[in-house]
């Protein structure tokens, strides 16, 4: 059994406009919700690659039974507490003119110190039976610094995956010691406070990181590939070519690829090569929907890993 762990759920709503002008009106030509939340989009990854899931987390009141009804559609077993106030809505905007993407993210529900230390009680009784443990996101307002570190802590023993940045990610790496780590190249950069421009530089800086206790850690740098580095290998996997419809999700889809190729090689490094082709299966898809699993079977024998 997997767990992953999403405080800052979300509805994700993907609008497209013809050309995005600030300051206008802007008439939208396409629209559709879909679930949202990093946690949430790990697990119906992991789901949509035949692992045995389940996601834990905290949502607002206002909006919960849509957002469960997203969830039971995946089929997806979760269980999420309840606090005052609504789940959030992240809008992405695409222009259609080649601008790119613009987001419009929601801050989330605050949460108060009773409701955290509720959340880790069930966090810590659901995980029992979990060889891995997801944690990843955002995390809402009223969170104190170090949130992430105290969940693992409360996790002791499992192998527990983080995807998140700044001092979030430097207070875990320090006091919790994550399994895995999965910071993109532009977290890197904002959490150490410095540029990385050359692969050295980054496997520099993700051994930072490992000589604090973290045991493995993968940078995703979007059209650069992506590095694996532990204590005593690195590696480097080219972007694969394919049609670019939309990166939201691809860290998530990422971090599910690797939940697959460990559950089936035992060996992280060896994992890093279906966490290219899920990530790669993730942008072929439009709007937020993350991954479609043949996308991802025809991917797979594509990979190249190079040792640096």
């Amino acid at each position: 059994m997997i767990t992953t762990i999403c405080l800052n759920p979300c509805f994700d709503k993907t609008v497209s406009v013809d050309r995005l002008q600030p300051g206008q009106v802007n008439r939208i030509r396409e629209a559709r919700v879909d679930l949202g939340g990093k946690g949430i989009n790990v697990a119906v990854v992991a789901k949509r690659l035949g692992l045995e899931v389940q996601c834990l987390g905290i949502m607002g009141e206002n909006g919960a039974a849509e957002l469960t009804a997203l969830m039971d559609r995946e089929e997806l077993s979760h269980r999420f507490m309840t606090v005052p106030g609504h789940v959030r809505t992240n809008m992405k905007v695409y222009s259609l003119d080649g601008q790119g993407v613009t987001e419009l993210n929601e801050p989330g529900t605050p949460l108060n110190e009773s409701s955290l230390a509720e959340f880790t009680r069930i966090a810590e009784e659901e995980t029992a039976g979990s060889d891995m443990v997801v944690l990843t996101g955002s995390l809402p307002p009223g969170c104190p610094e170090g949130t992430y570190r105290d969940l693992l802590k409360a996790l002791d023993g499992k192998k527990c995956i983080l995807d998140t940045e700044g001092k979030e990610l430097e207070l875990a790496a320090k006091g919790a010691h994550p399994f895995l780590i999965k910071p993109n190249l532009r977290e890197m950069e904002a959490t150490l406070g410095i540029e990385l421009r050359t692969m050295r530089a980054i496997r520099d800086a993700a051994l930072l990181f490992v000589r604090l206790g973290v045991q493995h850690s993968v940078v995703s740098m979007g059209a650069m590939g992506a590095m694996y580095i532990s204590a005593d290998k690195t590696l480097f996997a080219p972007a694969l070519r394919v049609e670019t419809k939309s990166t939201v999700g691809a860290g998530d889809a990422m971090i599910g690829g690797m939940l697959l190729g460990y559950e089936i090689e035992k060996d992280m490094a060896k994992a890093f090569r279906y966490g290219i082709a899920a990530g790669a299966a993730s942008v072929m898809t439009e709007g937020t929907q993350l991954i479609v699993r043949s996308d991802f079977d025809a991917l797979l024998d594509q990979v190249r890993i190079q040792e640096v």
